[in-house]
């Protein structure tokens, strides 16, 4: 990946005025398949989330801004899975009970994906962030990648290993920018597939 500053972008989507951090970044040095968004969704498949309820989703597009293309909106939304039938339907007990999310972005010219991880709370109280929301969000997506001895996942029969490094300095720690006033410890979790 390349630093998204470099293009005078940013480390945070666009949201409401704020942001949301851009808390992990899926390495171009992945296999080939995870650079494509059919392979992404696959992996993330493995980590138990998946397509919002019935694929309806009533908020717009979050952007963000990692290359010279400016601020482009998401390639999709993918939320915590708590039941099998989940992967046929959709994420319709995340949506009422909240959970883990992600919004996807893909970095033009490096083929890198940032994601935007963060716990939410349930539908009565209008998806908000949990507090902490969102370095949980980002905890527990590499918690899901490392669940398996030597950070095995796998999905529908295929396998995924999962390297995990912590990046800093490319966001800002403390609530300056956030979306929420919800603070975030500013690292960045790398995972290479």
């Amino acid at each position: 990946f390349i630093n998204p500053t470099l293009y005078g972008g940013s480390m945070l989507d666009q949201s409401a005025g704020l942001g949301e951090p851009l808390n992990v970044i899926i390495s171009a040095l992945s296999t080939p398949e995870l650079l494509s968004r059919k392979g992404l969704q696959g992996y993330l498949r493995s980590l138990d989330l998946d397509m919002e309820c019935f694929g309806l989703h009533s908020g717009g597009p979050q952007k963000a801004f990692l290359d010279p293309r400016g601020w482009v909106d998401q390639n999709f939304l993918y939320r915590e899975v708590y039941t099998p039938l989940d992967y046929l339907f959709g994420t319709c007990i995340e949506s009422l009970k909240g959970g883990n999310h992600i919004r996807a972005w893909q970095q033009q010219g490096t083929g890198a994906w940032f994601l935007a991880a963060s716990r939410e709370e349930n539908v009565t109280k209008h998806h908000m962030i949990v507090p902490d929301g969102y370095n949980i969000g980002r905890d527990d997506l590499v918690q899901q990648s490392q669940q398996n001895k030597n950070g095995i996942t796998s999905f529908m029969f295929r396998k995924y290993q999962t390297k995990v490094d912590y990046l800093t300095g490319l966001i800002q720690p403390g609530t300056k920018g956030i979306n929420h006033d919800i603070a975030t410890d500013g690292r960045v979790a790398l995972l290479t597939i």
